[in-house]
């Protein structure tokens, strides 16, 4: 399986999304450090920041939250209180967010 539902979740106002410990942890997006953000095929990917990507980069919180930033919530069409569901990407060490219909 290339992905697995994690949960269901709805958008805050913020655009902040927290990330579950266990996989943050296993992903390298740990507090403090860089999460690179990628809009493609109408998902964002979240995963640990290279230093030469030139994607979105957003740190991660104290609390494992991270803020999808206007910009590609604009694109995926997102406004706040809107349904989102995060999938849990073990293959490629990501999460993956995509809109729920």
């Amino acid at each position: 399986m290339l992905s697995q539902l994690y949960e269901n979740k709805i958008f805050s106002n913020s655009g902040m999304i927290t990330l579950p410990k266990m996989w943050r942890q296993r992903f390298g997006l740990i507090p403090g450090k860089m999460a690179e953000l990628i809009y493609q095929n109408n998902s964002i990917y979240i995963k640990s920041a290279r230093n030469d990507s030139t994607n979105n980069q957003r740190y991660i919180s104290e609390k494992g939250t991270v803020h999808i930033p206007k910009e590609l919530r604009n694109e995926m069409g997102i406004t706040p209180q809107d349904s989102y569901i995060l999938h849990i990407n073990e293959e490629h060490n990501c999460f993956i967010i995509t809109c729920k219909d």
